[in-house]
């Protein structure tokens, strides 16, 4: 892990970050200059301070089959999202012979370990989506044609907001059903609430740095992130996971982490029965076997890796853009997804 000036530490090792000093009373000592979210991870203040409630939506997804800059497509394009979850760049030449990481599964390609710019891992973007594409070429475009038309997106809520440092900024993740079914606007779709009217999705940990939301420290949270995606709610359990945002909306935030395997597969089930492909036929079982050879990280390891065992679970980069909404209050019933071709 490389650390920087006094006061902080660098959390996202290895991922040749820019950084600002923060001062002893936990304010910075200089303004960032930019805010890549692909590569920058801001520490936690030492600070806190009051504030009001803000909630935002999320407006567009990005899986990694587009640039991030320009949103055309590159099959490159994944090796710009999520974080250096290990703290070492795996090299595609590293990933033959497993390198300093986790061994390659059997059977998988030789390249499996490559990492992205910068050390950022995200196998999801460069293998599972690969194989998600080729069963619908416009699967990406098919989830925010959803945001676009009302059906459905997610919902943020921080609270406690007051400037651009605030050491204890917690937040909440609803799922949206369809915008304007009950008041105006998004409202909040029922099923991502619990029995005490909670947000089953939770970020008590969160903070503010320079302006970003952070949803919890590096590599310590849990997140069950549900994903809307061809009518189907997919709940990706993310360990590790992290969301990062400006508030301001000026730039796409991050979503990232690594999930074992098996429960990817779990999670991907849902969209591809909506996509025909069913469990036991031989296409499913070609995408189970596809995530499982893409594994690239160790669930639970120390910066999760483990040279000595096999490699089990597999990185996580999205990336979003979010807008600024009214407090929302109204609560109903989202729509249920469509049949599947099972």
């Amino acid at each position: 892990m490389r650390t920087s000036l006094p006061l902080f530490v660098l959390l996202a090792a290895g991922c040749g970050c820019q950084v600002v000093a923060a001062s002893s009373d936990g304010g910075p000592t200089s303004a960032p200059t930019s805010f890549p979210p692909d590569s920058l991870f801001p520490p936690r203040p030492g600070t806190s301070s009051s504030g009001t409630t803000q909630w935002f939506a999320i407006t567009k997804f990005q899986l990694g089959v587009t640039n991030r800059t320009t949103g055309t497509a590159d099959a490159s394009a994944w090796k710009e999202y999520g974080y250096d979850l290990d703290g070492r760049n795996t090299t595609a030449e590293a990933s033959k012979t497993s390198t300093n990481s986790c061994k390659r599964r059997p059977g998988s390609q030789t390249k499996v370990l490559a990492d992205g710019n910068e050390g950022l891992d995200n196998n999801f973007g460069q293998h599972v989506m690969a194989v998600i594409r080729s069963l619908k070429s416009d699967s990406e475009e098919a989830i925010n044609a959803a945001i676009a038309d009302g059906t459905s997106t997610l919902l943020l809520e921080l609270r406690n907001v007051s400037g651009p440092y605030n050491g204890k900024v917690p937040g909440a993740l609803y799922g949206a059903a369809r915008r304007g079914s009950c008041g105006e606007g998004w409202p909040i779709d029922v099923r991502s609430v619990d029995e005490t009217k909670q947000a089953k999705v939770q970020f008590p940990n969160g903070y503010m740095a320079g302006g970003v939301w952070v949803s919890g420290d590096f590599g310590k949270e849990s997140i069950q992130l549900p994903l809307p995606w061809a009518g189907a709610l997919l709940t990706l359990p993310l360990e590790g996971g992290v969301i990062a945002f400006r508030v301001s909306g000026e730039e796409s935030g991050t979503i990232a982490g690594l999930a074992p395997t098996g429960r990817v597969r779990e999670a991907l089930t849902p969209l591809l029965v909506q996509y025909g492909i069913c469990p036991g036929n031989a296409t499913y079982d070609q995408v189970v076997e596809t995530l499982t050879q893409s594994a690239d990280l160790v669930a639970g390891a120390p910066s999760f890796q483990d040279v000595a065992r096999e490699c089990d679970s597999l990185s996580i980069g999205l990336g979003f853009f979010v807008e600024k909404i009214a407090p929302v209050t109204c609560r109903t019933t989202g729509s249920p997804p469509p049949p599947g071709g099972c």
